[in-house]
């Protein structure tokens, strides 16, 4: 399984790997590179942050938020299977109302990585 990966954080980005051992996870921690990503290929899953660069934002541009707006301006790109992952609640539910079918799943990479 193809997996992007977008966060900034350096321990969550071992946790996903550590997690997904068995699969190709490729991880970005821009906007514009996640972006880019999608662009260039399919992917089989995604899991989006929302907040990036280490600060708590309002959904905007290079959040997490703008590849959930790309993504749902773009369903050809979508992957099957989308995480966002955002303990920011309101980044996250902003994320989920641009992609409906994606999962909520704060925290996730705690949860890959046991």
């Amino acid at each position: 399984m193809d997996v992007l990966v977008l966060d900034d954080e350096a321990y969550r980005h071992r946790a996903f790997v550590r997690g997904l051992l068995n699969h190709n996870v490729t991880i970005v921690t821009t906007a514009s590179e996640a972006i880019a990503a999608l662009k260039r290929r399919q992917w089989d899953a995604v899991f989006l942050d929302h907040d990036l660069r280490g600060v708590v934002e309002n959904s905007g541009p290079g959040t997490g938020y703008e590849v959930a707006e790309w993504l749902a301006q773009n369903p050809d790109h979508q992957p099957p299977q989308i995480v966002i992952h955002s303990f920011n609640p309101s980044g996250a539910q902003r994320m989920q109302q641009a992609l409906p079918n994606a999962a909520y799943r704060p925290g996730v990479w705690k949860v890959l990585d046991k």
